[in-house]
């Protein structure tokens, strides 16, 4: 599971040169397969699976070449309404606010000074997590789904305005694909599946919520002429979900549980493992010294 792929980013990204080395361990040690193959059941014990998220505009720019140079391809994955309404997601403003400054503990502070009860918005947003302090996490929760929809919405875009940018439009449009981009990838020989409409945690949505983020985000699927899957937002997902997306005809769906997909794991509920957790240094001795036990 990749994100950002560039470099000198403000945003926690893999550089171009990390990304084509992982390419070459992949190429030499696994054998790279399609979604399709996955539906179909027909991969190989050594099967690799590359899937990109959120849509962001590198990834034609510069992964699909890496990818076609290696004879490799990739599993798109945009969120509906920041590439067809050029509209960014509150995900990848937060990343962007934090990323604008290192102090988070205050970003915070300016959260809890607007909310009622701050001690129990601090204690339901701060998580452990595998990456992040609790003063990152708390930003990322809080501005994400932490707090009520009206009043997240109004204080992330305070401090996006404030330390971003005033401009979401042109923010968009130089971060995401466009539609005409989708369609460029499917040509390509690349697949492009769902990733939610507005990119919200399915999970916490009632039934009616969740089945227009899912119709919705299938019909995006159609309009770029991709393959009807779904990566799920954040890994969000529950029984309504999954018996939803069964009665809409969905093949596969992708989660963000950090390990190998076996055949036995339900085509719905597939694994992944996120690009933060390989090993570079693991994945270079693999390359030349030979196979490495656990490498990546």
């Amino acid at each position: 599971m990749y994100h950002y792929v560039r470099d000198g980013a403000r945003v926690h990204a893999r550089t171009v040169g990390d990304f084509e080395r992982e390419l070459d361990h992949v190429a030499a040690r696994y054998s790279p397969v399609r979604l399709d193959d996955v539906v179909r059941g027909g991969w190989p014990d050594d099967a690799c699976l590359l899937t990109f998220d959120d849509g962001l505009a590198e990834h034609l720019g510069t992964v699909a070449p890496a990818l076609e140079t290696r004879g490799l391809s990739g599993v798109f994955c945009p969120p509906g309404e920041a590439v067809a309404e050029r509209r960014p997601l509150d995900v990848q403003k937060t990343q962007f606010l934090l990323a604008a400054t290192d102090d988070h503990e205050a970003l915070g502070d300016g959260i809890l000074e607007r909310v009622e009860d701050p001690e129990r918005i601090w204690a339901d947003n701060t998580p452990p997590h595998r990456f992040d302090p609790p003063e990152t996490v708390f930003v990322k929760r809080a501005l994400q789904d932490g707090l009520p929809d009206e009043q997240r919405r109004a204080i992330l875009d305070a401090l996006f305005r404030e330390h971003v940018t005033e401009d979401e439009r042109a923010f968009a449009d130089e971060l995401y694909l466009t539609v005409a981009q989708c369609r460029e990838l499917v040509a390509r020989g690349h697949e492009v599946i769902g990733h939610g409409w507005r990119h919200r945690r399915l999970g916490l949505l009632d039934e009616p919520a969740q089945r227009d983020e899912l119709e919705r985000t299938r019909g995006f699927v159609e309009l770029v002429g991709g393959t009807w899957a779904l990566c799920y937002p954040y890994g969000s997902r529950d029984a309504t979900t999954l018996a939803l997306l069964r009665g809409l005809g969905c093949a596969a769906a992708l989660t963000t549980d950090p390990r190998r997909a076996t055949r036995d794991d339900p085509l719905l509920e597939l694994p992944r493992i996120d690009t933060n957790d390989l090993q570079l240094e693991v994945v270079e001795l693999a390359r030349v010294d030979g196979p490495v036990a656990e490498s990546p």
